[in-house]
């Protein structure tokens, strides 16, 4: 049977303002071994379905815009860097989200609906974020990260709506993913 994998994300658009912030992260943090995100690729993920059959897909295609019919377009905000560590190395180089309550609502009503088609949802609290990078394994890492990206935090929160989830298929290479949309379900308020 043929598979995609595929995850359900809100686009970042205009991807700009994160693409300078990670410009500047790039000279600032030259000297860490660092797997850049592509710009082109900014998202937030609400949920990462992994490889599954394609009539599945088509069941959640079906599903999604019943499960967010009444949704109003999502606001938040983009803030300073942070890093998601696993024991003391670092693992993601990201971007906080700020006023994400409505996002974490939907993300309740999307693992609801991935849940009624039996798809497992994460125990782990949902902890919204712009990915920058992927730290390569095995770097030391001292106080001064920390340090470095305390001082690059944003003197203002950077504002974003967002009108439509997009659920993408990811293609992995060498060179890294690529994503390509293969349903946009509208947030209609």
């Amino acid at each position: 049977m043929i598979s995609k994998r595929v995850f359900l994300a809100l686009p970042l658009q205009p991807v700009e303002p994160a693409a300078e912030i990670m410009i500047r992260l790039q000279k600032r943090l030259s000297n860490y071994r660092i797997k850049w995100v592509s710009s082109a690729n900014f998202h937030l993920t609400l949920y990462f379905f992994g490889e599954i059959p394609v009539p599945r897909i088509a069941s959640l295609c079906e599903l999604l815009p019943v499960a967010i019919k009444s949704q109003a377009p999502i606001k938040f905000s983009l803030t300073g860097p942070g890093i998601f560590r696993k024991g003391k190395e670092p693992q993601v180089l990201w971007l906080g989200i700020e006023d994400f309550g409505p996002m974490s609502e939907l993300k309740q009503t999307i693992d609801q609906s991935a849940s009624a088609l039996g798809f497992l949802t994460e125990d782990k609290v949902f902890r919204p974020h712009l990915t920058m990078g992927r730290f390569m394994p095995r770097q030391e890492v001292g106080s001064g990260l920390d340090l470095l990206l305390n001082e690059e935090k944003l003197s203002a929160p950077i504002a974003y709506t967002v009108s439509k989830l997009i659920l993408f298929e990811s293609k992995l290479s060498p060179a890294g993913p690529s994503y390509f949309p293969l349903e946009v379900f509208p947030l209609i308020s």
